[in-house]
């Protein structure tokens, strides 16, 4: 029988940043208990995202730990990463891979330096994204890091007029052909904190309902320009074995460029979505 890890030893050190806490005192391997989810999801939504450094663990015991949070699932857009070599958790998780001797649907993607936008996941769902879940398995020598920044304190730093007008966005939402494009609207309130924050992204988001579309687009990026200010964010430097759990209800996050002539790999899982809370 799995050992369950105890909400007694574990220490949570803030990280350099806007937010952030790395979480020590924990092998993921080990099946957390219910006590301590309902520790990591409160973490989570106040400060956004979980580090945990050092860790082996199987495919097997990432989707243990991801279930842990809630449903799993995998991604609606078939090809999207490498798959699983084991086909009892095919559906369920997936690998992000830059491989220079291989071209895959994410290298095809992914721009010349390695960089992907600011975006929050599959928030072109009708129910977004909640938690996700990425372990390190082979990472670049330099580069390559990810950043988050906090929705909910860039929401607050906005004036009360600005606060009032991006209120009343509903914003459209697409990603590709093979799925329709939805409305969320731009500012939502998380069910946790019952704090609002802004749900914008710069590429995803296309433009706001009943106003004129290349207008819009520009005021929405103007608001991400906003949230995306150094103040508002954490990066963080990837190390073999290390698992990154974010809220992407009340996060954005981007991957900065690296040396694609290098191999990087990192699995990914991830729980169901849910409705946009207003």
């Amino acid at each position: 029988m799995a050992t369950q890890t105890s909400a007694d030893t574990i220490e949570f050190v803030e990280v350099e940043g806007a937010m952030g806490l790395e979480v020590q005192n924990v092998d993921l391997a080990d099946k957390p208990s219910a006590e301590v989810v309902d520790l990591y999801k409160e973490k989570l939504a106040e400060n956004g995202v979980l580090v945990f450094r050092n860790q082996q663990i199987s495919e097997e015991q990432q989707i243990a730990f991801t279930r842990a949070f809630g449903e799993t699932t995998g991604h609606p857009v078939p090809g999207v990463g490498g798959g699983s070599v084991a086909d009892e958790y095919g559906k369920d998780i997936f690998y992000l891979v830059n491989d220079p001797e291989k071209e895959n649907e994410v290298t095809k993607r992914d721009r010349g330096d390695g960089t992907l936008g600011w975006h929050t996941d599959l928030e072109y769902m009708p129910e977004p994204q909640v938690y996700s879940v990425l372990y390190g398995v082979e990472i670049p020598s330099k580069g390559g890091q990810t950043e988050w920044c906090d929705l909910t304190a860039a929401y607050e730093g906005l004036d009360e007029e600005t606060k009032a007008r991006v209120q009343s966005w509903q914003v459209v939402r697409w990603y590709s052909r093979r799925i329709p494009q939805v409305s969320h609207p731009a500012v939502r309130r998380h069910p946790i904190t019952g704090k609002k924050n802004l749900y914008v992204s710069p590429s995803l988001c296309r433009y706001i309902e009943g106003m004129d579309q290349v207008e819009s687009k520009e005021m929405i990026l103007d608001i991400v320009r906003h949230a995306t200010q150094p103040k508002f964010c954490y990066v963080h430097t990837w190390r073999e074995g290390d698992v990154l759990v974010w809220d992407n209800r009340c996060k954005l996050h981007r991957r900065h460029g690296f040396d694609v002539q290098e191999r990087r790999v990192v699995r990914r899982s991830q729980t169901v979505g849910e409705p946009v809370f207003v």
